[in-house]
C-alpha cells in the first residue's frame, strides 16, 4: 500500500472511530438526553473517498430521570440489574404515566421510538406526543412469566423541531415497566421499494383503440390497457405492468395495485407475469344479489407458471366493485395466502383528505374482550399486529371521506387486511385470504392450505363513500347479498327479543328454585309494565342449566309456559369442556370418544385453545352429539337457544372430512349441520363466534362478557361504535349482552347499562338476581319506561358521530328512524363531566324539537349545540322531532 493511500486509509479510520465514541450531552434543564452516533456502515474501501457514510444518530431517555413526570397512585422507581441506568419505572396501572419532558430533535419529522421495557405478559402503552391524542400499543410479553429480562418494541410519532413531550400512560388498566426509550428518525418510504411496484406513469396507457358499452358501463381499450368506467368509478388497467389504479369521482383513490398467491410456499405476483391481456371473451354479463353488471377478466400468462386471472365484478348504479382472483393449472395447486388486492408504492391509498385518517382494525370474534381500535394511519411498525380482520375502513374522521375494503365471501377463507402508513397515505397494502394469528384467530397453526387444479381467492368489496359510517352499511349489505342472514321460523317471533337470562344474576349457581321465582316475579311485575315485544317475552337458562334434573328443567319450562313466556336455554355444539379423552361421546351409542372427535393436527396432536377443547365440526361423533343434543332442547319445548364459543369450530387443524381443508370449510359445515337439525325452531343467538361467516344466527353478541359495571358497558359500546354495521345488514339484530343493573355501581351507572343496551341493535335482556329488593327495585325503575322499551324494540343500532376514539368507545350516537332523531350521551368517568353535542355534526339541524326520553321533559339547545352536565357514569337517551 503506498504512503498516500495509507495516509486517506488511516484518516478514515479515525474519523470512524472518532464518531463511534462520542457522545454529546446536551443541556436540558433537569434531564440529560443522549445523542449517540451510529455509524451504518464502517468497512472503508482503499479506493473510495475517505468519508465514511454518515452517521445514524440515535437520542435516549432514562425513565426513571428526575425531570420526567411521574404519575399515578402506584408509580415507582424500582432497582433493575438489566436496564440501562439500573433503574426501571413500575406501577403503571391505576392511572399510571411517565411523561418525557424536553425530548430533543434537531429537525420536525417521523421518527421512530424504541420502547425498553420489562413485562411478564403481554400490556399496553398509551402513548400521546406533544399532548395530541394518545395512540395505544400492546406489547407483548418479553418472555412468559419473566420479569428481569429486557425487551424492546418501536412505534413511529411524528416530532417538533426542538423540544417535544412524550406521555406513556396505562389507560387505567396495566402497562409495563418501563427502562428507557430511543429515538432514531424513521426510514424514507422509498426506502426498500421494489421499482416493480412504483406507480410512477403507470396511468399512462396509450391512445384509445376501442370502446364498448354494457348498459351504464364503459369498456375502454388502449394500446397498453384498458379502463373500467360505471359512472361512480373508473379501474384503470395498465396491461404493460400489470399494476391497476381505482378512481371515484375522478380522482385516483388507490394505485399500483397488483394480485399475489402462494404456490405451495413460492409467492408469485401478477405484476411479475409476462403478458396481461384481457380475454378475448373475458367480458361476461352478470346478475346477481349485488345487482345487473358485466364480470371482466384480466389474464396474466408466464411460461412455466400457473395460469393467473383476475376478475372485476362491476354493477350499474353501484359505487363498489367486487374482486377475486383465480388461479389453475394442469397439475394440482396448492395454497393457504391468496390476495387479490395488493399496493406497495408511496401514496398508494390517499384519500384527498389529510384532517385526522385513520385506518379501522376489526376483530375476528368477540372473544378475550377484544376490541375494534381507529388507529392512526401513520402506522408503519409492528404492522403485524394490526391486521384487520375481514375488512377495513381507510378514512378521514373530519370529512368522513373513506374506502373500504373487505371480504364478501366466507366459504374457504379468513381474510385479513395488513396495513402501512404514513403521511396520511397507506403504502403498503395486502387483502389476502390466509390470515390466521395466535392473539386474532386464535390458531396455532397456519391456514389450511387448499388445493386444485383451480383456486379462488376470497371475493373483496371496494368502495369509496363521502361517509365511511355509508359504506360500512353498504359492505354489509353487500355480504348479506352473497349470504342472506338467517330466516325466522314460523313460530318463532320476528322482532327483538326481550327477557331475561341467568348467567348475571346466578352464574354456577343456578337452581331450579331462582328459576321458578325469576318466571314469576317477570310475570306479576315487568313483562305487563312494557317490558316485552308484542307480548312476546323469553326467560332463559344460560350455562349450569344442567344443575337442573331434566324433571326440574321440564317442570322450569312449564311454569315459563303458563306464565305467558317463552323458554330460552345455551349450548357450546364444538367444545368439550371435561378432560377425559376416553369418555364416550353422549349421542353415540359408544361409538366415538371425546378423544376420536377433538380436533388434532397433522401428527394427531389436540389442537390447543385458551379454553376448552376444539372439537372437529366435521366428525361423525360431533354431528351425532349435535342431533342428541338438539333434540333433547326441542322435545323441552325451548324455543330460544344461545349458541356460545362457536370460534373454537373455525380453528385450523386437520379435519375428518378431508375435503374441509380450512377452518372456515370446516366451520360451515359444522354450522349448517346444526341449523338442519334445528330446522327453524328456534331464535338462535350466537355469543362468542366470529363475525363471519354470519347466516348461522339471529342474532350475535356484538362483544364479549358485560358485568353491568361502567368500564364493561364502555367496552360493549366499543364495538358499537364500529360494528354497528352489523345490525340489520349481516344479521337481524346485534346483541349487546344482559343488563345486570345491581352491578352499575349507581343508579346511573344501571341506566346508562339500561341506555346502551338500548342503541345497540339489540337482544334486551335483564340478568339480575329477583330475591334481592335492590334488584327488585332497579328493574321496577328502569325495565319499565315505555318510551325507552319502544325504542329497544325497533332493533335498531344507533351509529357513533365521531370515529377517532382508537380503542375506546365513543361518548356519542345518532340514530335517524323515519325522520326522526334519537341521540346518546355517555360519560363512562366515574367523575363529573361537561359535554357538548354539536347536533350538526350529528346530523340535525333544521326547526326540532328535543326531549329526554327518560323524563319525556323538552331540552333546549344552544345555537345548535346541546350543552350537559353530567354526573359519574351517567348518560342521557334524547328525541328530536321535527
Amino acid at each position: 500500500m503506498n504512503r498516500q493511500r495509507w495516509t486517506r486509509y488511516f484518516a478514515a479510520l479515525l474519523v470512524v472511530i472518532g464518531i463511534s465514541f462520542v457522545i454529546y450531552r446536551i443541556a436540558v434543564p433537569g434531564q440529560t438526553k443522549e445523542e449517540i452516533p451510529v455509524v451504518q456502515n464502517e468497512s472503508v474501501e482503499e479506493e473510495s473517498s475517505p468519508m465514511p457514510e454518515t452517521a445514524e444518530v440515535v437520542y435516549a431517555y432514562e425513565a426513571q430521570d428526575l425531570a420526567n413526570t411521574l404519575k399515578g397512585p402506584h408509580t415507582n422507581i424500582a432497582d433493575c440489574a438489566p436496564c440501562s441506568g439500573g433503574k426501571q419505572v413500575g406501577g403503571l396501572f391505576e392511572g399510571g404515566s411517565v411523561q418525557f419532558n424536553g425530548v430533543e430533535v434537531p429537525e420536525a419529522g417521523d421518527y421512530v421510538v424504541t420502547i425498553h421495557y420489562i413485562s411478564g405478559d403481554p400490556r399496553s402503552f398509551y402513548v400521546g406526543v406533544n399532548g395530541g391524542e394518545s395512540e395505544k400499543y400492546d406489547l407483548p410479553a418479553v418472555a412468559k412469566d419473566d420479569w428481569e429480562s429486557v425487551g424492546t418494541y418501536d412505534v413511529a410519532v411524528k416530532l417538533n423541531a426542538g423540544s417535544n413531550v412524550l406521555l406513556f400512560s396505562d389507560g387505567d388498566w396495566y402497562s409495563p415497566n418501563l427502562d428507557r426509550i430511543v429515538l432514531k428518525k424513521a426510514p424514507s418510504v422509498t426506502e426498500g421499494q421494489n421499482p416493480r411496484t412504483v406507480w410512477g406513469d403507470s396511468g399512462n396507457i396509450g391512445e384509445q383503440v376501442s370502446a364498448q358499452e354494457y348498459g351504464s358501463i364503459k369498456v375502454v381499450q388502449h394500446t397498453n390497457g384498458l379502463t373500467i368506467d360505471n359512472g361512480a368509478y373508473q379501474i384503470l388497467y395498465n396491461t404493460s405492468n400489470g399494476l391497476a389504479a381505482y378512481s371515484w369521482n375522478g380522482r385516483i383513490i388507490a394505485k399500483g395495485v397488483y394480485s399475489s398467491f402462494k404456490q405451495d410456499d413460492k409467492l408469485l405476483n401478477s405484476y411479475e407475469y409476462d403478458a396481461h391481456q384481457l380475454l378475448r371473451d373475458g367480458i361476461a354479463p352478470v346478475e346477481d344479489g349485488h345487482g345487473k353488471g358485466i364480470k371482466l377478466t384480466i389474464r396474466n400468462e408466464k411460461e412455466g407458471l400457473p395460469s393467473f386471472d383476475q376478475h372485476y365484478y362491476i354493477y350499474e348504479k353501484i359505487g363498489y366493485f367486487v374482486t377475486e382472483e383465480e388461479v389453475s393449472g394442469n397439475e394440482p395447486l396448492s395454497s393457504n395466502y391468496m390476495a387479490p388486492v395488493v399496493l406497495d408504492t408511496e401514496g398508494g391509498v390517499d384519500i384527498g383528505q389529510y384532517e385526522d385518517n385513520r385506518v379501522l382494525i376489526v376483530p375476528f370474534d368477540n372473544d378475550a374482550f377484544a376490541r375494534f381500535a381507529s388507529k392512526t394511519i401513520n402506522t408503519s411498525l409492528n404492522t403485524e399486529r394490526n391486521i384487520s380482520s375481514e375488512v377495513t375502513a381507510v378514512f378521514d374522521n373530519v370529512s368522513r371521506n373513506g374506502l373500504i375494503m373487505g371480504s364478501v365471501s366466507h366459504d374457504t377463507w379468513k381474510t385479513g387486511i395488513h396495513w402501512s402508513g404514513s403521511d396520511d397515505r397507506l403504502n403498503k397494502l395486502q387483502v389476502y385470504g390466509g390470515f390466521t394469528s395466535k392473539s386474532v384467530t386464535y390458531d396455532t397453526l397456519e391456514h389450511g392450505k387448499i388445493s386444485g387444479t383451480t383456486l379462488r381467492s376470497p371475493q373483496v368489496f371496494v368502495g369509496f363513500y363521502n361517509d365511511y359510517r355509508d359504506g360500512m352499511e353498504e359492505y354489509g349489505r353487500a355480504n348479506a347479498a352473497v349470504a342472506p342472514p338467517l330466516s325466522f321460523g314460523s313460530n318463532i317471533p320476528k322482532g327483538v327479543p326481550v327477557g331475561w337470562n341467568s348467567w348475571g344474576a346466578y352464574a354456577e349457581h343456578l337452581s331450579y328454585d331462582k328459576m321458578i321465582d325469576v318466571s314469576n316475579f317477570f310475570h306479576k311485575h315487568i313483562q305487563n309494565s312494557s317490558f316485552n315485544n308484542e307480548g312476546n317475552i323469553y326467560i332463559n337458562m344460560d350455562s349450569f342449566w344442567d344443575n337442573l334434573t331434566h324433571e326440574q328443567i321440564k317442570d322450569v319450562v312449564s311454569t315459563i309456559h303458563k306464565n305467558g313466556q317463552k323458554a330460552g336455554s345455551y349450548h357450546t355444539p364444538f367444545v368439550y369442556w371435561g378432560k377425559n379423552f376416553l369418555q364416550e361421546v353422549e349421542g353415540t351409542n359408544g361409538k366415538y370418544t371425546y378423544g376420536d372427535i377433538a380436533l388434532k393436527d397433522s401428527e394427531g396432536k389436540i389442537v390447543p385453545y385458551q379454553m376448552g377443547i376444539a372439537l372437529d365440526p366435521t366428525h361423525p361423533g360431533t354431528k351425532m352429539k349435535i342431533d342428541h343434543d338438539i333434540a333433547k332442547f326441542k322435545a323441552d319445548g325451548f324455543e330460544f337457544l344461545k349458541l356460545d364459543f362457536l370460534t373454537h369450530a373455525t380453528l385450523e387443524g386437520e379435519h375428518y372430512n378431508k375435503n374441509a381443508q380450512t377452518g372456515i370449510q370446516a366451520y360451515n359445515e359444522g354450522m349448517a349441520y346444526l341449523l338442519e337439525q334445528l330446522d327453524g325452531t328456534m331464535f338462535i343467538s350466537a355469543s362468542i363466534a366470529p363475525i363471519f361467516p354470519s347466516q348461522y344466527a339471529h342474532s350475535r353478541r356484538i362483544s364479549c362478557d358485560i358485568d353491568g359495571s361502567i368500564g364493561t358497558t364502555e367496552y360493549q359500546l366499543n364495538s358499537l361504535t364500529y360494528g354497528w354495521w352489523q345490525n340489520g345488514t349481516i344479521y337481524p339484530y346485534t346483541d349487546p349482552d344482559y343488563m345486570t343493573l345491581e352491578k352499575g355501581e349507581t343508579f346511573e351507572g344501571s341506566q346508562t347499562r339500561v341506555n346502551a343496551a338500548v342503541i345497540s341493535g339489540t337482544v334486551y335482556f335483564s340478568s339480575d338476581d329477583v330475591n334481592k329488593p335492590e334488584s327488585q327495585k332497579l328493574m321496577k325503575q328502569l325495565l319499565t319506561n315505555p318510551r325507552i322499551n319502544e325504542l329497544a324494540v325497533k332493533g335498531k343500532a344507533f351509529r357513533t358521530v365521531e370515529g377517532n376514539t382508537g380503542a375506546a368507545a365513543s361518548d356519542t350516537y345518532v340514530l335517524e328512524d323515519n325522520g326522526t332523531y334519537y341521540l346518546a350521551v355517555f360519560n363512562f368517568s366515574k367523575d363529573g363531566a361537561e359535554k357538548t353535542v354539536d347536533l350538526a355534526r350529528a346530523g340535525i339541524s333544521g326547526n326540532y324539537k328535543i326531549s329526554d326520553m327518560w323524563t319525556n321533559k323538552p331540552v333546549q339547545d344552544e345555537a345548535g349545540k346541546l350543552k350537559l352536565s353530567l354526573a359519574g357514569r351517567e348518560s342521557k337517551l334524547y328525541q328530536i322531532t321535527f
